[in-house]
């Protein structure tokens, strides 16, 4: 008696990724690996294993990326330009011409926008707010340097909400930008670790507490 043919039989044929364009598997891999990054910290991404979580073969990886140290070099210099353009539209819509009564409801609203930002892709900004297990040296003095960019348009912002208020010129706006660039940093940490309990709202309410009522 001959047997009937299976499907389950004979080799299994391997199942191989999708086809795509080489910029959008680049973006794929990175966010493999930034997503790797975020469970585990830098130590444990390896080729083999953003391969793995990426649903491809290694081989794959080498065409996209040089090996290991290129790949985490190319998604910092990746996540630093998202944080440069996420504060650009977050500044977007503060005039230095406005009435000076305007200006903390504005910084107000810049914050909100930050946060909306960090909200949007917690996993990129876990890189700036968070301590990440194995960060290689030279890519967290890229980070570092990334959360300092902040602190120009930052100051510039200040400054120009200081302009006219009383005491003003007793101000060191220096000293003030790192203050403001702390509690930014406790607000961005609060929204990606318990955003639930701290809503946006919750922070914005404390801020404007702080920004209407100085002197």
């Amino acid at each position: 008696m001959v047997r009937p043919s299976t499907k389950s039989e004979g080799p299994q044929r391997r199942r191989y990724a999708k086809r795509l364009a080489p910029a959008d598997r680049k973006e794929q891999l990175l966010d493999a690996a930034l997503a790797l990054i975020g469970e585990r910290g830098f130590a444990d991404v390896s080729i083999a294993a953003v391969a793995e979580r990426g649903g491809v073969t290694r081989p794959v990886v080498y065409d996209s990326f040089a090996g290991r140290d290129d790949l985490l070099h190319e998604l910092i210099e990746r996540e630093s330009a998202r944080l440069r353009a996420a504060v650009d539209r977050s500044m977007a819509g503060i005039e230095s011409t406005a009435p000076h009564e305007d200006r903390g409801e504005m910084l107000a609203a810049a914050l909100a926008r930050f946060l909306a930002e960090v909200r949007a892709v917690p996993d990129s900004w876990r890189l700036i707010y968070f301590p990440i297990d194995g960060v290689p040296a030279v890519l967290r003095e890229r980070l570092e340097q990334a959360r300092d960019d902040l602190r120009a348009p930052l100051s510039c912002t200040l400054g120009q909400w200081l302009s006219g208020k009383r005491g003003a010129e007793e101000v060191d706006v220096d000293v003030l930008v790192r203050v403001i660039q702390g509690i930014i940093h406790t607000a961005a940490q609060l929204v990606l670790d318990d955003p639930d309990r701290f809503d946006i709202d919750r922070i914005i309410t404390m801020l404007k507490e702080m920004l209407l009522r100085a002197p």
